[in-house]
C-alpha cells in the first residue's frame, strides 16, 4: 500500500485533529482504489460496507482519537490483504508535484521473477522490462489514456527474470482530486501468455487451413479448366464427365481430334492436392504436345515420350514420388481402336449379344522410371456398330457405402448393361446415379466416359 504523502509547505494538523485528519484522507485513498479493482462508483464504496469488522468493540466510540486510529489500521491492513489475495498485479502511483510514491502487489514475482521490494525499489524497472517492440505501442496507449481521462488498456510482451517472454493484459485509470486535477494512477495487469499462445495456435492452423483451401481450389480449377468442352468425332457418341472430390485427386481424361480419328486418353494420378492437379496438368500438356508432333506414332510411342517427360519434371523439378495410371487410345473411323498404358479394365458391351467384356491394360505406371520402353505393349480391339465401350477411374469402383463395402467392377458392368440400350449420355447419368447412391461421401476424384460406336 503507498505510503500516506507528506504535504509539504502546509503547517502540521493540531494533535487533536491528525488521527481524524489522516483517517479520511486514507479512506479516500483506499475508496479511489477499490475503485479501479472493482466496477462499483467511487461514490458508492464505503468502509462500513466491507466485509470485515472495523471497531475495537462493541459500542467503541468511532470519534475517540485511539478507536479511529486503530480503525485506520485495521482497515488498511485488511484492504491490502484483499488486494494482496487477487490473482494479478495490481499497482498504484501517486502523481503531482514531489510525490513519487509507487505500490505493487507482490504476484509480481510470480508475474516475472522480481520481488515487490525490488521493483519498488526501481521505478523504472518496469519500462526496461517492457519488451523493446511493445514500447511505442505502450506509450502510445497511455498517451491517448491521459488525453482522454482513461481508462487505457494494453496487451504487452515483458522480459521476465530467467528470459521468458511474458504477455501481459494491463488496465489503469487516472484517479482526479474534486478539481480534476489527475492524483493517482491504478491498475491491474494480468498474466495473458497462454491465452497468446492459443491464440497463436489457432492463427496458425487457420492459415494453414487457408492456405490448403486456396491450394485446393487451384488444383480444382486446373483439373477442370483442361478437360474438353465439346466432343465431336464422327462415328463415336462420347459422353464424359468428371467429378471432383473434396481433396483433388488428379483424374484425368481427353478426347484430342484428328483427321481419321483421335485420340482418347484417361487415367489417374497418384496423390491429391495441389501437386497431384500440377501433375495432371503436365500430362495433358505432354499427350498434347506429343501427339500433334508426331500424328503417326502408336499410343506406346507417345506414351514412352510422355513418360520421359514426367519422371523428369516429377522426379526431377518437383522432387515429388507421384506417378501416373493411364490408357491412351488410338480410334480411326473403320472402329479399330489400338490402345497401350496401364489403367483399370476397360468395359466392352457388344449390341448383339449384350454381353459385357473386360479388356486388360497391360503396361507400366508413368513417371516412376525411365526407362519403360520395353514393358508398353500396343493392343488392339475392333467395334462393331452399336458396341459400348466404357471407361473410368478407380473412384468409380471403390466407392464406399456407409458399411465400408465397395461399389466394385460387378456392380459397374451391372450398371453398364442395365441401361445399354440408352444414349450414351443417359448411360452415363445413370451410372453416376447410381455411385452417387451407394458411397456415404466421396473420398476421390470420380471419371466416367461411355463411348459408342456407330458404323459409317
Amino acid at each position: 500500500m503507498a505510503r500516506r504523502p507528506e504535504r509539504r509547505g502546509q503547517p502540521a494538523p493540531e494533535p487533536d485533529e491528525a488521527p481524524l485528519a489522516g483517517q479520511a484522507e486514507a479512506e479516500a485513498i483506499l475508496a479511489q482504489m477499490a475503485s479501479a479493482l472493482f466496477p462499483v462508483p467511487a461514490a458508492a464504496i464505503r468502509l462500513d460496507q466491507l466485509t470485515w469488522g472495523e471497531r475495537t468493540g462493541a459500542g467503541a466510540d468511532a470519534s475517540a482519537p485511539e478507536t479511529a486510529e486503530a480503525r485506520l489500521r485495521a482497515a488498511e491492513q485488511k484492504f491490502r490483504t484483499l488486494v494482496e489475495q487477487i490473482p494479478a498485479v495490481t499497482f498504484m502511483a501517486v502523481l503531482g508535484e514531489g510525490m513519487n510514491e509507487v505500490y505493487v502487489s507482490p504476484h509480481i514475482e510470480a508475474l516475472l521473477g522480481y520481488s515487490q521490494k525490488e521493483w519498488l525499489e526501481d521505478p523504472f524497472l518496469w519500462y526496461e522490462r517492457l519488451h523493446p517492440e511493445d514500447r511505442e505501442m505502450w506509450n502510445e496507449e497511455f498517451t491517448r489514456g491521459c488525453l482522454r481521462g482513461g481508462p487505457f488498456r494494453a496487451d504487452c510482451r515483458f522480459l521476465a527474470r530467467d528470459g521468458r517472454v511474458v504477455w501481459v493484459h494491463g488496465e489503469a485509470r487516472i484517479i482526479k482530486d474534486d478539481l480534476g486535477r489527475p492524483t493517482l494512477l491504478q491498475g491491474v495487469a494480468f498474466d495473458i501468455t497462454e491465452v497468446k499462445q492459443a491464440h497463436q495456435v489457432l492463427l496458425e492452423r487457420a492459415i494453414t487451413a487457408a492456405r490448403q483451401e486456396e491450394s485446393l481450389a487451384i488444383a480444382q480449377r486446373v483439373q477442370t479448366a483442361i478437360l474438353p468442352r465439346k466432343i465431336a468425332v464422327p462415328g463415336l457418341e462420347i459422353a464424359a464427365r468428371m467429378i471432383p472430390a473434396s481433396e483433388v485427386g488428379g483424374d484425368y481424361y481427353d478426347v484430342l481430334r484428328v483427321d481419321d480419328g483421335c485420340w482418347i486418353a484417361i487415367g489417374d494420378v497418384s496423390g491429391h492436392g495441389l501437386d497431384a492437379g500440377l501433375v495432371m496438368l503436365m500430362l495433358q500438356s505432354a499427350v498434347l504436345t506429343t501427339v500433334t508432333a508426331r500424328p503417326h506414332a502408336t499410343p506406346a510411342e507417345v506414351l514412352q515420350l510422355v513418360n520421359l517427360a514426367l519422371v523428369h519434371n516429377v522426379r526431377g523439378r518437383l522432387g515429388a514420388r507421384d506417378h501416373v495410371t493411364m490408357s491412351l487410345l488410338r480410334y480411326t473411323a473403320d472402329g479399330r481402336i489400338v490402345f497401350a498404358g496401364a489403367h483399370e479394365e476397360m468395359i466392352l458391351v457388344r449390341r448383339k449379344s449384350g454381353a459385357a467384356e473386360m479388356i486388360a491394360t497391360p503396361g507400366p505406371w508413368l513417371g516412376a522410371r525411365q526407362d519403360i520402353g520395353v514393358h508398353l505393349v500396343d493392343s488392339a480391339l475392333q467395334l462393331e456398330d452399336g458396341d459400348l465401350l466404357v471407361l473410368y477411374t478407380d473412384g468409380v469402383t471403390e466407392a464406399r457405402n456407409a458399411r465400408g463395402q465397395m461399389f466394385d467392377l460387378d456392380r459397374l458392368v451391372a450398371a453398364v448393361q442395365s441401361a445399354q440400350h440408352k444414349p450414351a449420355l443417359l448411360i452415363r447419368d445413370n451410372i453416376l446415379t447410381a455411385v452417387r447412391r451407394f458411397m456415404a461421401r466421396q473420398h476421390d476424384d470420380i471419371t466416367l466416359m461411355v463411348i459408342r460406336y456407330r458404323a459409317p
